[in-house]
């Protein structure tokens, strides 16, 4: 069970679990802009998705090198 402090602000930690938990909501909302023809708001999701991709992959090297 998770603590109660996970669902506060920032109470989550970044983690590459969670960071691919975050990828797959991102994934997703994305397909659905782009299928409604929201192309503005699928390309913030993207810009978004780019970012995570990047921290995820980082955090992976990160964890590796140790």
């Amino acid at each position: 069970m998770k603590e109660a402090s996970e669902y506060e602000r920032g109470g989550r930690p970044v983690t590459p679990v969670n960071l691919l938990l975050l990828i797959s909501e991102l994934e997703g909302s994305s397909q659905h802009l782009k299928y409604m023809g929201f192309d503005d708001d699928e390309e913030t999701i993207n810009e978004i998705k780019k970012r995570v991709y990047r921290l995820y992959f980082d955090l992976k090297r990160s964890l590796r090198q140790t």
